[in-house]
């Protein structure tokens, strides 16, 4: 599996989305340049896996699109994305984490679900349900994580230790 991106033209700006594995093959080359012309999402949900040399190329991507584009969102963030702003302090650069995708799990059914987190301005703490409705079986499917600490990266970020 191989990074894929796809670039969608707003009226004031543009949302990349991005989908599959972060790995070493990972070129951001190419998107660093759309950084500079208007408001600039990254669309993050169809992130499947990043792995450690992804993270050193998503690293030094978001460093060089931070001197692009000093404002951008991450818009809509897979597991695999919040997994690394909770262990990597500057895995976001200059840009603000607007939504994350939250895992559920129906233990009736066996299907895996994710729902969209919009997330409060700073200093609000978000709700995460503990469970939902199971959108395939319509049971009940279970928070897939700790809600305490699946946005963990909020609470730094708020406490003036994010770095990036």
């Amino acid at each position: 599996m191989t990074m894929h991106w796809a670039v969608e033209n707003l009226g004031d700006g543009r949302r990349i989305f991005v989908s599959g594995a972060i790995t070493e093959e990972a070129d951001f080359q190419p998107l660093i340049a759309l950084g500079g012309e208007g408001r600039l999402s990254l669309d993050l949900a169809g992130v499947e896996e990043i792995n450690s040399c992804g993270v050193r190329e998503w690293i030094h991507f978001v460093r060089r699109l931070s001197e692009q584009a000093p404002t951008y969102d991450l818009v809509r963030c897979s597991p695999a994305i919040v997994r690394q702003l909770n262990m990597v302090s500057n895995f976001r650069g200059s840009g603000r984490v607007g939504s994350v995708m939250l895992p559920y799990y129906c233990g009736n059914c066996g299907e895996e679900q994710f729902r969209l987190l919009e997330l409060p301005p700073e200093g609000a703490s978000p709700a995460i349900a503990d469970l939902v409705p199971c959108g395939a079986c319509g049971g009940e499917a279970e928070f897939d994580d700790l809600p305490e600490s699946y946005v963990g990266f909020l609470a730094r970020s708020q406490n003036g230790s994010r770095k990036g």
